[in-house]
């Protein structure tokens, strides 16, 4: 396990900056590709739909119907309008440690009275724990 850090390099950002949506399919999995709205996809997942990371992208111009009527250099050309970057890793650290504490609320009642009664050294204010982060 790597303690919590999510491993975002088998994971490339795609956006798309062509003039129309994309939408392909890998592994039973539809993806949508909006114009101007990154989306982070697996390296299999792109290797498939666009050909990334290969030198010939032929099998993706005829998956994607970019050859029907279309030479190789002008469906390069729409593909050449579609990024492909480095997914950063996330600011928040998601271990499991960190998990239980957040999950773990805190009560505003006294669990334990047999009374009824609220238990009077709960905050007034209903701000919980939020000051341990």
């Amino acid at each position: 396990m790597n303690d919590g850090v999510l491993d975002t390099s088998a994971y490339v950002r795609v956006t798309n900056h062509t003039d129309r949506v994309i939408k392909a399919k890998y592994d039973g999995v539809e993806y949508t590709f909006g114009v101007g709205t990154p989306v982070d996809v697996h390296i299999h997942a792109a290797g498939h739909i666009f050909c990334f990371g290969k030198d010939d992208k032929t099998n993706a111009f005829h998956r994607l119907g970019w050859l029907d009527g279309r030479t190789y250099d002008a469906a390069k050309e729409i593909l050449d309008k579609i990024t492909f970057e480095e997914v950063p890793q996330p600011a928040v650290d998601i271990s499991s440690k960190r998990r239980s504490k957040i999950s773990k609320p805190t009560p505003l009642v006294n669990a334990g009275a047999d009374d009824g009664e609220e238990d009077s050294s709960s905050p007034s204010d209903a701000t919980g724990t939020l000051g341990d982060f």
